[in-house]
């Protein structure tokens, strides 16, 4: 403890011991420089002795004394008071006393010195000159200068002279510096001597202070560890009527126990009891530092199991009895110490003043954090049950250190331990995770948070959406995202869905923007300005202003004239739209936006009016050439096949294709015909016109050669589509406590339902998802919707707790052979879109489309002229004019 530390202070040469040697290497070079024996008398000198001061001699030098000191000239002032006392002439006493001050108060040791020598040879000489005050000011400047041995020579000058001095004046400055030097010896020594002369001159004002009792008890104790001088300093106290307090019987009981004495022990905790003190932590704190120093690890546990139930041990003993176990190899020790404290402490006791917290925190703060690992695994080996006061300190080690992987790992350990972290430590190490780039670690924490029924999720969730959009993550956010939209802790709002789209555009991936934008619709959230202006601006990048257009015509419908409800129609969405919308020459919907601004009102400034203006002068140049009310877009976009599969209306291959109803969810890309829903991208392997139904295949749906985690499936509201009665949906890798289960509910076919989920798990693609093959059918379920098959349908398998789905649109030529059914998904479609018009266009050469922002049907023809009738020349007119901007 104080001991130990203090031994590690540099020495200075004159602080070992407060003999004659130390002393006169501390005045060298003085005039008052102390020798051991007297020298002999010089021989005489053929000068005249120097002559005695003359009184006008004397004024002199007090008034250049006097004066030096007013101008802070120490040299001068010290040659004035050198000059006057080597004539054997004092100056006077105030003089006296301020040159003393002045001197101490300098903060160097040359100056210290010339004021130590000034106070010896007064005591010596003329104490009466002296105030006590200044001697408390030499000391105070030695003490800061930490000279021990100069002052403790000036306490024995004082006492060997009899000049008495009030103990309060002198005895905390020289507590300090004996602890600030460890030389607790000297310093007992002195008062011995103090406390002698108290009692035998009757000196009240001598008498030590409960401090310097203590200190030279401690002295005793713990540096002379002698058990006679010790009990002597009590005496003394007794004596001298110096009630001890807990630090005295501390000291004690730490000599006691490196001594093994025992009984002594037990006597000094009765005399405690006896002097009323109810607190004995400093009692057993000590006791344990002797045991410790003693060797005595029993006696350690022991004492500390002792005091269980009141827990008095802080960091500084904790980390002694770590060190003392480990430096004796007792792993095995400590552990089985904190087991039957665990049984001990209260069930009420704070986490951080548990034994087990107590030891494990001693060894991470001493960087021995794999020795608190081995602590936690020899609990385990011993059987004994491990507390959080255990786990807390070595995940704060791991989340220091950025072993997030194993903090996350030993966060499982704990939750399946029963036991419940707190909230700030769940945030702290999803925040370390996060810092350090491991975005799994945090993703399983959040998930145990929520699995722990933590009640306050947003400060990590907004932790890790933050981090993500930092790292430049949107994918990862997507995900995050739909995995806890559904929590009502977390208040999932539209602005988490507009961080998403916003970094899937600046980040150039528009179809996942986009995905993210049909997504966030189809679980009910409102988008607003800032959602459509991180489509436009990213629309814009990649010059799809097509979509730009799309997107006006949605916004037009939501727009608020309060900007209380629905899109708030401000200047920055005003000036994207306009900005977008006249580069792709779309210039009926820019005057759209145009008057738009002017019903509600909505200032117009220069830059929007610029772009006005060139639509004005653009108008005459875009006029008709014949009947047609509406522009049409331009040929070459809209085919008749896409890959190997003809394209009949409704169906077209790309936007102003086919019927609008149909255009948003049908497209062509790369030779692909593909259906798009709020669930995802899907592949159209085949449409029958005759039956009105298209074949769909979702590349993570599951068959019976290859099964995986797969995602959901819906059909939108407003969709043309419905799914036919042939289709049967099945779940697979169910939990058991899915709500298709509820046997109130009959969700699930029982019946001939039972012999198509045997046939799917006895594939050996079921391995995917986790099963043996023929494994039991009790996680598999023949879905049947509560909401039938219709527009809106939704297969959610997060909400219904079911790994994978699977539909089987026709079982082939053996239904007792899984792997000839035949997997996908059959849509019907509504055939009843058939016009005279499009009968007429496709008559004519032309294939059927629409255009404009009313989105009137158009006929596109094949010479790259498209009409608002036919191809045979009849009411056609051009589109496309050159843009200005």
């Amino acid at each position: 403890m104080l001991r130990r530390s203090l031994s590690f202070l540099p020495r200075r040469p004159f602080s070992s011991t407060p003999e004659i040697p130390s002393l006169y290497s501390f005045l060298q070079p003085s005039i008052f420089a102390l020798k051991k024996t007297p020298s002999p008398p010089p021989p005489a000198s053929p000068d005249q002795p120097p002559r005695a001061l003359t009184p006008d001699h004397i004024a002199t030098l007090e008034a250049n004394l006097h004066q030096s000191l007013l101008t802070s000239n120490t040299d001068e002032a010290w040659k004035s008071f050198k000059t006057l006392t080597s004539n054997t002439v004092f100056p006077s006493k105030s003089l006296t006393n301020s040159l003393i001050t002045h001197l101490s108060s300098l903060n160097d040791i040359h100056n210290l010195k010339r004021a130590f020598a000034s106070v010896v040879y007064l005591i010596e000489k003329k104490p009466q000159l002296l105030d006590f005050e200044t001697l408390g000011n030499l000391l105070s400047g030695m003490k800061c200068a930490n000279t021990a041995a100069p002052a403790f020579a000036l306490i024995k000058c004082m006492l060997k002279n009899r000049y008495f001095v009030p103990f309060g004046l002198w005895g905390s400055a020289l507590v300090e510096i004996s602890r600030k030097n460890g030389n607790f010896v000297a310093f007992l020594r002195v008062f011995e001597e103090n406390c002698r002369i108290s009692l035998d001159e009757k000196l009240d004002f001598m008498k030590p202070d409960l401090p310097a009792c203590n200190a030279a008890l401690e002295g005793c104790c713990r540096e002379l560890e002698s058990v006679s001088d010790a009990e002597n300093v009590v005496e003394t106290m007794s004596v001298l009527g110096i009630r001890p307090d807990e630090s005295s019987f501390g000291s004690l009981a730490y000599l006691y126990a490196l001594k093994g004495l025992g009984e002594k022990i037990i006597e000094l905790e009765g005399l405690m009891d006896g002097f009323g003190f109810s607190n004995k932590s400093a009692f057993f704190i000590n006791l344990v530092s002797g045991y410790i120093k003693s060797g005595n690890l029993e006696y350690v546990s022991a004492t500390i199991l002792h005091c269980c139930e009141d827990s008095k041990f802080g960091e500084e003993t904790y980390r002694e009895v770590v060190n003392g176990f480990l430096n004796n190899g007792s792993v095995k020790s400590l552990a089985t110490l904190i087991i039957e404290a665990q049984k001990l402490e209260p069930s009420s006791v704070l986490l951080d003043r548990s034994v087990g917290y107590g030891i494990v925190n001693a060894c991470v703060n001493l960087g021995l954090s794999d020795k608190a690992r081995s602590i936690l695994e020899e609990m385990d080996a011993q059987g004994g049950s491990v507390g959080l006061g255990v786990y807390v300190p070595i995940l704060k080690a791991y989340r220091k250190e950025h072993r997030t992987a194993e903090a996350t790992q030993l966060v499982m350990e704990i939750t399946n331990s029963g036991l419940q972290l707190d909230l700030e430590t769940y945030d702290s190490l999803i925040e370390a995770s996060m810092s350090s780039q491991d975005f799994q670690s945090a993703f399983s924490l959040f998930r145990d948070m929520r699995e722990a029924r933590v009640p306050d999720l947003k400060g990590s969730y907004l932790t890790i959406m933050t981090g993500l959009m930092e790292n430049h993550r949107p994918e990862l956010m997507a995900a995050f995202l739909d995995e806890v939209v559904e929590d009502p802790r977390i208040e999932v709002a539209t602005h988490d869905w507009n961080s998403i789209i916003h970094a899937f555009c600046k980040a150039g991936r528009l179809e996942d923007a986009r995905r993210t934008f049909r997504r966030m619709i189809f679980l009910q959230f409102e988008p607003n300005d800032q959602t459509y202006l991180s489509l436009i601006n990213g629309y814009v990048t990649i010059e799809k202003y097509f979509s730009v257009l799309m997107l006006w015509n949605e916004v037009k419908r939501k727009v608020s004239n309060d900007g209380q409800k629905g899109v708030k129609f401000d200047h920055n969405l005003v000036d994207a739209f306009l900005y977008a919308l006249v580069k792709g020459g779309f210039f009926d919907a820019v005057m759209q936006v145009v008057e738009k601004t002017q019903e509600m009102k909505i200032f117009v400034d220069k830059w929007s009016a610029w772009i006005f203006l060139n639509i004005l002068l653009l108008l005459p140049l875009v006029t008709p050439v014949s009947t047609a009310s509406h522009a049409i877009p331009i040929n070459g976009t809209c085919h008749d096949t896409c890959g190997t599969i003809p394209i009949k209306f409704p169906f077209g291959t790309g936007f102003g294709c086919g019927h609008p109803d149909f255009a948003r969810y049908i497209k062509c890309s790369s030779g692909t015909l593909q259906f798009s829903t709020g669930t995802g991208i899907y592949t159209i392997s085949s449409i029958d016109y005759p039956s009105s139904t298209i074949f769909v295949t979702d590349p993570l749906m599951s068959t019976c050669s290859s099964m995986q985690n797969s995602g959901s499936f819906s059909l939108d509201r407003a969709s043309p589509f419905t799914i036919t009665e042939d289709d049967i949906f099945v779940l697979l890798g169910c939990s058991t406590t899915s709500p298709v289960f509820d046997l109130d509910e009959e969700l699930c076919d029982t019946g001939s339902g039972s012999r198509i989920c045997r046939g799917l798990y006895s594939c050996k693609g079921v391995s995917g998802i986790g099963l043996p093959q023929n494994a039991p059918i009790s996680t598999c379920c023949v879905y049947e919707s509560p909401r039938g098959l219709g527009s809106g349908y939704a297969l959610d398998l997060p909400k219904l707790q079911c790994s994978s789905y699977t539909s089987i649109s026709g079982f082939g030529d053996d239904a007792g052979d899984p792997m000839q059914w035949k997997f996908g998904i059959s849509l019907q479609y509504n055939d009843s879109y058939s016009s005279d018009k499009c009968k007429d266009c496709e008559a004519s050469g032309g294939l059927c489309g629409f255009a404009g922002l009313d989105q009137s049907f158009a006929c596109i023809c094949r010479n790259g002229v498209n009409s608002s009738n036919n191809c045979l020349g009849r009411g056609f007119w051009f589109l496309w004019m050159l843009l200005l901007l």
